[in-house]
C-alpha cells in the first residue's frame, strides 16, 4: 500500500507542456499541481486548468532568479505539508511522481540524479563538472554516505523536514540565484533514489554551455562561505601536475570519471574527455569567482556578495 499523503507539486513554467499533463495524470487524491509562471502575459497564465491544477502568477523577480521567485510564490500558496519541486524540461514515467512522494514519506527528503545530455561543447563540460562535484562532495563538503545534494528539478520533502520552516526558506529564495543551494541549506539530510531518473537535454553550443557553467559556478562562489577560493587553490596544482605528467593523469582522470558515471548508470563515451576537462576546471572556477553577470532563461542577472540584481528582463 502506498504511503501517499496530499502533496503540493510545484512546477515553474511559462507554458502548458506535455510535462504538465504527465504530472496532472500522476496526482493522487488531495494533491495539487501549482503551475508557476512569471506574469499574466505568459501563455499558461490564461489557460483553463483541470481539477487539482492551479496557475500561480509569481510576478517579476526582484533580487532573485525567476525560478527562485516562482518557487517562493508556490511555497506560500501550497496548502499541503508535503512538497515536490520539479522542472518542465524532461519526461517522466506514469509512476514517477508516486514513487518520489512515497520514498520521501518513508525515508525523508528524496531527490534524484539527473542526466544532462547534449552535443558540442557539453561533451567536455560534463566531465569537468563531474570531477568538481566528486571532489567537492568528498573533500570540501564531506557529505556522509548516502547523503545527496537536492536537485530542484526532482525533489520531495515534508514541511517538517525544513530546519527553519517555510517562511525562512521563502525569504532566502527571494534573494538567491540558485534554488538548489538554498534548499540544501534548509533541508535535513537528503537521500538519492537510484530508481528514479531524469534525462534533460541541454544545448551544446559554446554560448549556451558557457552561460550554464557560469551560472553554476557564480552561484556557488557567492552562496558558499569562502566561495570557490579553496577549490581553486586545490585544482591549480592538480591541473599543473596533469600537464607535467599527462599519461598517468589521463589514466587516473578517465578512470575516476568512468567509475562515477558507471555508478550512476550514465557511463558514456565522453568520459574519455576527462583529461582535457581537468585542465579546464581551474579556468571555470576562476571565471565563477570574477565574472558577475549571468544569463539565464532570457534574463541577465548581476550576482555579487550583496545579492542578486535583475539587470535585463
Amino acid at each position: 500500500m502506498s504511503d501517499r499523503e496530499p502533496t503540493s507539486v510545484l512546477l515553474p513554467t511559462t507554458e502548458w507542456s506535455p510535462v504538465c499533463e504527465q504530472l496532472r495524470a500522476g496526482l493522487a487524491e488531495g494533491d495539487e499541481l501549482l503551475v508557476l509562471c512569471d506574469t499574466e502575459a505568459d501563455p499558461v497564465a490564461c489557460r483553463d486548468t483541470p481539477d487539482g491544477v492551479e496557475v500561480v502568477v509569481a510576478g517579476e523577480p526582484e533580487g532573485c532568479s525567476g525560478k527562485a521567485n516562482a518557487l517562493a510564490a508556490g511555497m506560500q500558496r501550497a496548502e499541503n505539508d508535503r512538497f515536490v519541486w520539479t522542472d518542465d524540461d524532461f519526461d517522466r514515467s506514469p509512476g514517477w511522481l508516486d514513487r518520489l512522494v512515497t520514498e520521501s514519506r518513508r525515508h525523508g527528503p528524496t531527490t534524484l540524479l539527473p542526466e544532462f545530455v547534449g552535443g558540442g561543447w557539453w561533451h567536455l563540460a560534463k566531465p569537468a563538472l563531474l570531477q568538481v562535484l566528486v571532489v567537492r562532495t568528498l573533500l570540501v563538503e564531506r557529505r556522509g554516505d548516502g547523503e545527496a545534494f537536492p536537485w530542484g528539478g526532482g525533489v520531495a520533502f515534508g514541511r517538517s523536514d525544513l530546519e527553519s520552516g517555510v517562511d525562512a526558506l521563502v525569504a532566502d529564495l527571494r534573494r538567491c540565484l540558485s534554488d538548489d543551494l538554498v534548499l540544501d541549506d534548509h533541508l535535513r539530510r537528503c537521500r538519492r533514489d537510484p530508481e528514479l531518473d531524469a534525462t534533460v537535454a541541454v544545448d551544446g553550443d559554446l554560448k549556451s554551455v558557457s552561460d550554464r557553467l557560469l551560472r553554476y559556478f557564480r552561484a556557488d562562489h557567492v552562496h558558499k562561505d569562502g566561495g570557490l577560493t579553496a577549490e581553486f587553490a586545490l585544482w591549480c596544482p592538480v591541473a599543473a601536475a596533469a600537464v607535467l605528467a599527462p599519461l598517468p593523469a589521463a589514466v587516473a582522470a578517465t578512470a575516476a570519471v568512468g567509475v562515477a558515471l558507471s555508478a550512476a548508470g550514465q557511463l558514456r563515451w565522453h568520459a574519455a574527455l576527462a583529461y582535457p576537462a581537468v585542465l579546464l576546471v581551474p579556468l571555470l572556477l576562476a571565471v565563477g569567482m570574477v565574472v558577475t553577470d549571468v544569463e539565464w532563461a532570457g534574463r541577465r542577472y548581476r550576482v555579487t556578495d550583496d545579492g542578486v540584481e535583475v539587470v535585463t528582463r
